[in-house]
This record gives C-alpha cells, structure tokens and sequence, in this order.
C-alpha cells in the first residue's frame, strides 16, 4: 500500500487481506483506512447500504477501531454474499498491483526501491504464474543494478531516468496486461 490516493476495489482489498495471510503484504492500519476509503466512495456513487454507511462513518472517528471496521466489513461481505477471494487468486492480484506501481514510477529512485523487494524474499508461491513473474522481477533488478566488480558501474547508473523508466515499462507492461485480463487471471489462478 505504497500508494494512499489509490482507490482499491473491494475485491483487491480482500486479495490483499487474503494474500496477508501468506505474506504480509497490507498492515491491519494502512487495510482498515483502505476499507473506509472505499466505503466512503461507495457511499458518494449513490450506493445504499446501512452496512456501508456505518463502515464509512468510522472515519469519522479520531482513532480507527479495526476491530470494527473488520466487524462491518465482514457484515457487508455477509449480506451482499461476497466470499473472500481464493489465495492463488489474491496473490495475482497483489502481484499485479504491484506491477501498476512499478510501471506508474516516477523515477529512478522509486523503480530500484519497488524492484529491490523481489530479491529479498524468494516468492516461490502457488500458482506457478506468480513464482515465474516474481522470479523475472528479481532478476530483472539485477540486471539493471548489479555491481559485479566495483570498476563496473551498473546497467541502470549508465541510462538516462528517462530511458530507465521507459525499459521498466517496456519490460513489465505484458505482464500487467496479462493480469489486468479477467479470463487470464481465472486461467492462471488454477
């Protein structure tokens, strides 16, 4: 949740909350906040629901209760019939998301950032689609800002921002493509 003006879904909320379970992607703070973010836009499009007026209404408050924003939301879930996403599901979701960010970076600083946190856990999770792509972002952040000898300067320091930020692009916009696709997502989350 690196990005505080995204509006998540509801069903990217539950694929984050889901795939939290595996590894800790959202902090309950920064999911609860999220949940009454999108309760609170939910209300302003003309949604009718108590459930959700109560959900969004505990922004009000000067300290956020989580346990009853999980409460509501878990109501919500309830009455609307909606089941919480199955998790090779929600990690494609969270992989994609993170992809969008990626691909969103404004700079240098922000790609090398968001890349390094492929090469400090080995995401080798269910489904395979998930592993492979994890995989490609480690090594593709090697790629661009492996050192191999201190004489050699690394790939990323002998491009322009510009010409770094237009490669990311280029390299992970298939795959994001790819996730962003309702027919893939079910085909690759079996």
């Amino acid at each position: 949740m690196e990005n505080p003006e995204y509006k998540y879904s509801l069903q990217e909320l539950l694929c984050l909350k889901v795939f939290s379970n595996t590894l800790e992607v959202i902090q309950s703070d920064a999911f609860c906040r999220a949940v009454v973010t999108w309760a609170e836009s939910e209300i302003m499009s003309g949604t009718n629901s108590e459930t959700l007026l109560i959900l969004a209404s505990l922004g009000l408050d000067s300290v956020l209760d989580n346990f009853e924003v999980e409460k509501y939301l878990l109501i919500y879930q309830l009455e609307q019939n909606i089941q919480n996403p199955p998790p090779h599901f929600s990690a494609l979701v969270w992989l994609r998301l993170k992809l969008g960010q990626l691909i969103a970076s404004s700079s240098a600083y922000e790609v090398e950032s968001r890349l390094s946190f492929f090469t400090h856990y080995f995401l080798d999770y269910p489904p395979r689609t998930f592993a492979r792509i994890t995989n490609v972002l480690s090594s593709f952040y090697w790629e661009l800002y492996d050192e191999a000898i201190p004489v050699f300067s690394s790939k990323a320091s002998e491009m322009s921002e510009d010409k770094l930020l237009e490669q990311v692009k280029d390299r992970l916009f298939p795959f994001y493509r790819i996730l962003n696709n309702p027919d893939w997502m079910q085909i690759l989350a079996r």
